[in-house]
């Protein structure tokens, strides 16, 4: 574990560096930057995060929660079966609304769709149910002044750590390491979404189901 305030000094010990050179609001920036796009780009269990939201008779748009980044899965318990029903992710919004064109026609939601900042449900919902909802998302940013550390700090610092050289490269900080720090820093990364991914074992998520 390493906190955000000793990230931040790291950086500057690996690259010889004071305040004044690459100053600490600087390196705090360059950390968060890294661990945004880690998460945006990578399938990794520390943007994982699972809420609930009741629909509403009548309405087919809900926005979506604070930091989301790419959806996982949505599914609720069916009112009259108790059956777990899986909606059908449909990431193409034409074939979406070709599939439900009327959103005057109610009922049980069988599938959903991301658009602008909003889950859209199809159908649209005749009742009120408790829709589960498992997504990826977008870690909130560590303080500068703080001494921070969350789910990737706790458990992969040396991946950010070494993410972060390339910033530090593009900042104008020329060190001749750099690109061995941060082709090792990719490595680190694919060794690390390889880890998630085994534990995930993504092959037996289960499938949609339609409303008995």
């Amino acid at each position: 574990m390493a906190t955000f305030t000793e990230i931040k000094g790291f950086i500057g010990d690996w690259l010889n560096l004071d305040t004044v050179r690459l100053p600490d609001t600087v390196r705090g920036i360059i950390v968060n930057v890294a661990a945004r796009r880690i998460l945006r780009n990578s399938e990794l269990r520390y943007g994982e995060t699972s809420d609930t939201f009741p629909t509403v008779n009548g309405t087919y748009d809900y926005v979506y929660p604070s930091g989301w980044s790419k959806p996982i899965r949505l599914w609720y318990i069916h009112p009259t079966t108790s059956n777990v029903v899986t909606l059908t992710y449909q990431p193409s919004k034409a074939e979406f609304d070709r599939l439900f064109p009327d959103v005057t026609k109610k009922d049980l939601p069988t599938h959903y769709t991301v658009w602008g900042t909003k889950i859209r449900l199809g159908k649209t919902p005749d009742q009120a149910v408790t829709i589960n909802r498992d997504f990826y998302k977008i870690l909130a940013d560590l303080v500068t002044t703080s001494n921070e550390t969350n789910a990737f700090t706790d458990e992969a610092w040396e991946v950010l750590l070494f993410s972060c050289f390339e910033y530090a490269e593009r900042y104008g900080i020329r060190d001749e390491r750099i690109p061995a720090w941060v082709a090792l820093g990719k490595q680190m990364l694919e060794e690390l979404v390889a880890e998630h991914a085994r534990a995930r074992s993504l092959g037996t998520r289960g499938q949609s189901q339609e409303p008995g």
